[in-house]
């Protein structure tokens, strides 16, 4: 089997020869290219040599384009500050300055807006070269981490104190999300993952109220599109997996403040693949090599099998060494 059949087989949870490794590069594929995080992210020739050399040296059973959670939130108004070594942060929010009256004034983006015509013939350039044996990954702004963008973080209390404009908000985010996996499926990517980190700070019942009608709308959308839905979560999101699956993704993915055992537990009552959750800072930034192979291979004992997918437990940093991947 190719590394691709091995993600997809996990998403199906199928039996397969080995556990399928997705490291999520990001701009750390930036930095062994010899780029900085924003000369990658504003250039298609840099973005897909960094990749390149990314799944050359680490061998990928699957891989993202780019991991930059600020591409629709640009498109959509927001100011970023731009770093050499990680993806831009927003720094401004729309409606935080104009209210809930401009959400009429924002469209879903279309292909030529922004970078996303990098990012879309990264897409199609990595599926012709390497797409026949690695799995091509679309991440795109979960609908509440855009929301937040949009608003800032009174979007927390508008939760209570108008939650209907809230609602609306979180339907204009998730027709955003419909049309970025339109996208990317369209230039070939396999799997559209949807990456919401912030739903890990929201309770249970605020997920199911606000986040999970409209994420099971784009994980059903993403079925549509012929592909594979990852629903993927950073922080200590114990508390909305089992939300997160009744959303029905193929699959959920966490990092490591999240314990597996419970991820597993989760994945394996709804039928769902699981991934993660190698620690970022402490094992592949400040461990060594030893402390990496041992973490890889205390995963692989205790979660090796059918669904599980191997993986950092968000966006590798950029200065992680490469001796320790």
């Amino acid at each position: 089997m190719q590394g691709r059949d091995l993600v997809l087989a996990a998403y199906r949870r199928e039996e397969s020869p080995r556990v399928p490794w997705v490291p999520f590069t990001g701009v750390h594929a930036a930095g062994l290219a010899g780029y900085s995080a924003q000369e990658a992210l504003h250039d298609v020739d840099k973005l897909v040599q960094a990749a390149l050399v990314a799944h050359d040296l680490y061998r990928p059973d699957g891989q993202p384009v780019l991991f930059d959670l600020q591409v629709e939130a640009e498109i959509l108004g927001c100011e970023l500050r731009w770093a050499d070594d990680a993806p831009p942060a927003v720094v401004s929010h729309p409606l935080q300055l104009k209210g809930y009256d401009a959400l009429g004034d924002l469209a879903v983006p279309t292909p030529s807006e922004g970078r996303l015509p990098i990012a879309l013939d990264a897409t199609r350039r990595l599926v012709e070269s390497i797409g026949n044996q690695t799995a091509i990954y679309g991440l795109i702004t979960g609908p509440f981490t855009l929301a937040s963008h949009l608003r800032g973080l009174d979007l927390f209390l508008d939760m209570f104190d108008a939650p209907d404009a809230v609602g609306e908000l979180m339907e204009f985010c998730g027709a955003v999300a419909q049309r970025m996996t339109e996208l990317y499926a369209s230039a070939g990517a396999d799997v559209i993952a949807v990456v919401d980190p912030m739903i890990s700070q929201i309770s249970a019942d605020h997920f199911r109220h606000f986040v999970a009608p409209v994420a099971a709308s784009v994980m059903e959308h993403i079925r549509t599109c012929g592909k594979a839905a990852s629903f993927f979560v950073c922080g200590d999101a114990t508390e909305v997996l089992a939300p997160m699956a009744e959303c029905h993704p193929d699959g959920i993915s966490v990092d490591e403040n999240v314990d597996l055992k419970i991820a597993r537990s989760v994945a394996e009552r709804y039928g769902i693949s699981f991934a993660g959750n190698i620690p970022l800072t402490t094992v592949m930034l400040f461990g060594n090599e030893v402390d990496n192979m041992r973490c890889v291979l205390d995963l692989l004992d205790a979660y090796g099998g059918p669904g599980y997918i191997l993986s950092p437990g968000c966006d590798i940093p950029f200065s992680v060494p490469l001796s320790n991947i």
